[in-house]
């Protein structure tokens, strides 16, 4: 019996599983290490070597060897896990030294070393659970955090230490706080000194955070769990920090933590005091600091009246400049400067900085919003395109050596090339599985505002055959791009639509990668700029193909800002969409975290109105369409209450409509079941209701 797709897809984690990944090429440009599962429905990742000399791809640490199971994973790595939105298994991060060649890493919360030049790992008799562990710069100590304090050691083990001894219940050393690792991008919660005889360490004082109970009704004997929640509107951690020396001195960094109480990066660069950048609460004025135990001053100030995003691998020194990322609202775009001097062109979207050396700095940019090039743009503003027309991101350079990673809708391929001064000298293998099909996909742009839009028609369609009904698959929110040129992008979509449907997904305004003015278009307003892009999509598609698009018969369904999106269009737009599967959507905004949500909607207090407006609970009694909300009830970010309580607001209102809870299930879906049958319920769902 041939296998289904939402099966296959399930089991492979959308295809990823068997994909290398976590690329970093050794200082001596002997090799290249890696993670990489075994085959393309195994989720555990090993360790791997690629040795230039010898050209072979070896294994070089097995978790199924070194520590049976993967089962008692620590609930702080568990949840950094979640913020990662990581899926898999075994070694799912390491860190070396300089050099590469010494390693660390935890399995189900233990710790383990070695070196890649002897390919031997050992477990190590440590405090733990250990999480996040980092091996020094000069390979002799390895620090980690065990949820509380943060320890270090020899790089065997020996000479263990506590450097923090945490006395409050409600601290934590090392860990990076929940804002920061799901707003910011910000996984880390210290970082050792270049000399190596240091570190800078994050302390998280949850007590002003209220606390939460995320509980399974499925699982009547298991204890709820305690999570601190800063919704929108409530108190913050005290996020601080603290020069700590192997001895255990500590010296505070101290700043106007009052008015910028948020810590949005952390860099250390050889030669260089620490940079660290804070932000104040409306996420307006972003100031950098240059960090050392004589003070901190300051050597960057950005405002924006509206909101600042934060791009990844900036600030940072350049001799004794500063390479950041600025919006230029007069270009409208998003450049890259030195001490406040562009030195990429306009209307070139940078999107994040991968490497800076002396002569050049490494970009992930674009100029179309639906390709992510890697480019390099030399100091005096040469360009020169490292990776053009797909999905691509890259290593820093090391030794001429970088490793570039590209996908393609063109050729429907991805691959893992090692460049040696921009010529490939190989491809890393990749195991993972494939579908046994390839979307046909029809860019257009839709509406006044160009719209970048996708639309995918059954590849047994037979144009002007029949009309067919919409199913709309957004996601609409700041970050979630979706339109791209890549190879997997679009291959759940064309699914889809083979099982009778017209698949549309529109990148309406507020998506990422059209510039400042697209991307502030949705401050204070999720609604009208988001409804009205999709509204004008579903007619220009349906004007584009008369004879094929039935614009009477429009589901729409989509997951996070995508599941508020579906339930708010057929409850404002009943007229223009006829269904929604709504997945863990936000229904009320005053209970969805302080950093996304003032970011975008300023604060509660200050606006109660844009709350009051942005709510989904309030418009229960409109709804006429159906509706099926689903939603895990394990989920920590988007917390089922937001369904609940719409449905309870939808019953008392008598309107109709289906809750689907997710037992165990968190915001991701990893689980191969649930993440199958949901793909089939959807379908029959709309099938019924269209």
């Amino acid at each position: 019996m041939t296998e289904s797709f939402p099966r296959q897809s399930a089991a492979t984690r959308r295809f990823q599983l068997g994909a290398p990944r976590s690329f970093h090429i050794l200082n001596d440009g002997s090799g290249v290490l890696f993670l990489r599962s075994d085959h393309g429905r195994d989720p555990v990742n090993s360790l791997w070597v690629y040795d230039l000399a010898t050209k072979v791809e070896r294994k070089v640490a097995d978790p199924r060897t070194l520590l049976a199971g993967d089962k008692d994973i620590p609930d702080a790595e568990k949840a950094r896990r979640e913020r990662m939105r990581e899926t898999t298994a075994g070694i799912t991060a390491y860190a070396t030294d300089d050099s590469g060649n010494k390693v660390v890493f935890a399995l189900s919360g233990q710790l383990f070393s070695g070196e890649i030049g002897s390919e031997k790992f050992n477990e190590l008799d440590v405090s733990g659970p250990v999480i996040d562990p980092r091996v020094s710069p000069d390979g002799q100590r390895i620090a980690w955090s065990n949820g509380k304090d943060l320890f270090v050691c020899g790089f065997t083990g020996n000479n263990e230490r506590n450097l923090t001894k945490e006395t409050s219940e409600s601290a934590s050393w090392g860990l990076a706080d929940f804002i920061a690792a799901e707003e910011f991008g910000r996984i880390h919660g210290y970082w050792w000194s270049p000399a190596s005889d240091e570190l800078i360490v994050e302390r998280t004082d949850e007590t002003p955070v209220q606390t939460w109970w995320i509980s399974d009704p499925a699982l009547p004997h298991k204890q709820p769990q305690e999570q601190r929640y800063p919704a929108a509107g409530t108190a913050n951690a005290e996020v601080t920090l603290q020069f700590i020396t192997l001895d255990g001195e500590q010296t505070p960094i101290n700043w106007m933590h009052d008015a910028y109480e948020y810590l949005v990066s952390v860099s250390w660069q050889k030669d260089h005091d620490a940079l660290i950048t804070v932000a104040n609460r409306e996420q307006q004025d972003f100031i950098t600091y240059s960090a050392s135990h004589a003070g901190i001053s300051s050597v960057q100030e950005l405002s924006d009246p509206e909101f600042i995003e934060v791009i990844p691998g900036q600030p940072k020194w350049l001799g004794n400049e500063i390479v950041s990322v600025v919006d230029n609202r007069i270009s409208d775009t998003r450049e890259l400067q030195i001490s406040g001097k562009t030195i990429s062109p306009p209307g070139l979207q940078i999107m994040a900085i991968i490497d800076i050396t002396a002569e050049y700095i490494d970009v992930v940019a674009t100029n179309n919003a639906i390709d992510r090039d890697v480019i390099r743009i030399g100091l005096g503003g040469s360009l020169t395109e490292l990776a053009q027309g797909g999905i691509a991101t890259a290593t820093g350079a090391t030794g001429g050596l970088q490793v570039i990673v590209e996908s393609r809708l063109d050729t429907h391929s991805l691959t893992y090339q090692l460049m040696h001064d921009g010529k490939t000298i190989h491809y890393f293998d990749s195991l993972a599985e494939s579908p046994d099909f390839q979307p046909v996909v029809n860019l257009l742009k839709t509406g006044e505002n160009s719209v970048n839009a996708a639309v995918l028609f059954p590849r047994d369609h037979v144009f002007g055959s029949k009309k067919l009904p919409i199913m709309l698959r957004p996601y609409g929110g700041p970050h979630g791009a979706q339109v791209l040129n890549g190879a997997l992008t679009y291959v759940e979509d064309q699914w889809f639509a083979d099982q009778g449907f017209v698949v549309i997904i529109a990148e309406n305004r507020g998506t990422p990668g059209r510039g400042p003015a697209w991307d502030h278009a949705i401050y204070q307003d999720f609604i009208g700029p988001v409804i009205e892009d999709q509204v004008a999509a579903v007619a220009d598609v349906a004007a584009h193909y008369p004879d094929d698009v039935d614009a009477t018969r429009v589901g729409i369904t989509g997951w996070s800002f995508g599941g508020y999106l579906s339930a708010l269009a057929v409850l404002t737009r009943p007229d223009v969409f006829h269904a929604a599967v709504a997945g863990a959507p936000v229904t009320e905004w005053k209970w969805y975290d302080t950093g996304y949500t003032e970011r975008y909607l300023g604060h509660p207090e200050k606006f109660p109105e844009i709350y009051e407006s942005h709510s989904l609970l309030p418009l229960a009694a409109n709804l006429e369409r159906p509706l099926m909300l689903v939603h895990g009830l394990a989920d920590d970010n988007v917390v089922a209450a937001h369904s609940l309580s719409l449905s309870g607001q939808l019953l008392a209102h008598k309107k109709a409509h289906t809750v689907l809870p997710l037992s165990g299930v968190t915001h991701m879906t990893p689980q191969e079941i649930v993440s199958e049958n949901l793909m089939l319920l959807t379908v029959e769902y709309f099938q019924a209701n269209l």
